[in-house]
């Protein structure tokens, strides 16, 4: 609050000239900017794919690991499963212009939809591991990926 020292610290900071990147290219237009995007993006996406694949293991390794379930406790917050929680929606509500909620806003409805997330959740990952495997499995056309959509609330 006090002006004078923000005033000294501000004036005590050493600001670097200007010196502009070599190499970048501006673009003149919007078409040549989302073309230049696009096949960068693309060359991008490739090269990260690749180095995906060379992380991931094998699927081989993978025998003889047991997965076990683990329980839902939104009153932990050692566990991160609000910290998740908040996120994946906040996203989500970003993704479809709705207004996001807060930490405090999420607990409470995790409280009264916790069987909703599990059993959505857990389709969801089933599903997206069901096309991981895919992924890790080599190159294949896109026709041998799934876009799929699940109703839990019909009978």
């Amino acid at each position: 609050k006090d002006r004078a020292a923000i005033q000294q610290i501000l004036l005590s900071v050493d600001v670097p000239p200007f010196t502009p990147i070599s190499g970048v290219i501006i673009h003149t237009s919007d078409a040549e900017m989302e073309a230049a995007e696009s096949s960068s993006m693309r060359d991008n996406d490739d090269k990260r794919l690749v180095e995906l694949k060379e992380i991931l293991s094998s699927r081989q390794k993978f025998t003889g690991i047991k997965m076990l379930p683990i329980d839902f406790e939104k009153d932990d917050d050692t566990n991160f499963h609000m910290d998740f929680i908040v996120a994946a929606s906040n996203l989500r509500a970003e993704n479809y212009s709705i207004p996001a909620a807060d930490r405090h806003k999420s607990k409470l409805i995790a409280g009264r939809i916790i069987p909703a997330i599990a059993t959505t959740t857990a389709a969801i990952v089933g599903l997206v591991c069901l096309e991981l495997y895919k992924v890790v499995q080599g190159r294949r056309p896109k026709s041998a990926f799934r876009n799929g959509f699940i109703n839990l609330a019909a009978p």
